[in-house]
C-alpha cells in the first residue's frame, strides 16, 4: 500500500549551486512556504480542411517561488539576494570582507523537500519525497511592515529537467526529519 499524504509543516527548502539529487545544499532558514508550478508548450495545428483545433504536446518549462522571514547572517539569503543585489558584508561570518560582492548569475537548484525522511517509522512512511529544480532568478521583494516580520519572496524560472526523487535512503539526498 502507499504511503500516507503528509502535512505541508514537513516540507523544506535546500538551495545549492551544484546539480545532482544527492546534494542537498544548504537549507534555506525560515521558509514559510515553496511552490513548483509546472507547465507544457502546446502548439496549433491548422490542418486544412477541418473543423477543429489540434494540438501538440511541447516541452515542460515552469516557475518556482519560496517566501519567509529575512535574518541575518543567512550565507544563503546572501546567495539569492546577490542574484539582485551587490553583497556587503564585514562582518566577518560569510563574505568576509568590507567590500560588496558582485551580482552574479546561473542556476540554483532549489531542493523542494515534501517529505523528509522519517528513521524512527517502521513503515513505508519512512519513505522521503522531493524535487531538484533547476531555477534561474527572475524575481525577489523584500518586505517590511509595522505589524509583521521583515520578509522574503523568491521567484525563478525553472531551466532545464526537474528531477522527483521518492525513496528510503538519505544517499538520495532526502534529509532526516528534525526531531
Amino acid at each position: 500500500m502507499a504511503g500516507s499524504p503528509t502535512h505541508g509543516r514537513e516540507g523544506v527548502l535546500y538551495l545549492s549551486t551544484a546539480e545532482g539529487s544527492t546534494v542537498t545544499g544548504t537549507e534555506l532558514a525560515w521558509t514559510n512556504s515553496w511552490t513548483w508550478t509546472p507547465s507544457k508548450d502546446q502548439v496549433e495545428i491548422t490542418p486544412l480542411n477541418n473543423q477543429s483545433k489540434y494540438f501538440v504536446e511541447g516541452l515542460v518549462s515552469g516557475t518556482v517561488s519560496a517566501e519567509g522571514s529575512l535574518i541575518s547572517g543567512s550565507s544563503v539569503q546572501r546567495a539569492i539576494i546577490g542574484r539582485f543585489a551587490k553583497v556587503l558584508n564585514d562582518t566577518g561570518d560569510g563574505a568576509g570582507s568590507s567590500e560588496a560582492l558582485a551580482v552574479t548569475d546561473g542556476n540554483f537548484y532549489l531542493h523542494l523537500v515534501a517529505k523528509p525522511i522519517d528513521t524512527a517509522a517502521s513503515s513505508d512512511e519512512i519513505r522521503g519525497q522531493k524535487f531538484v529544480v533547476p531555477v534561474l532568478a527572475s524575481g525577489m521583494s523584500v518586505t517590511a511592515s509595522g505589524s509583521d516580520i521583515v520578509g522574503w519572496s523568491y521567484d525563478g524560472t525553472q531551466n532545464g529537467d526537474v528531477l522527483y526523487i521518492e525513496s528510503t535512503s538519505t544517499a538520495q539526498g532526502i534529509p532526516k526529519k528534525a526531531v
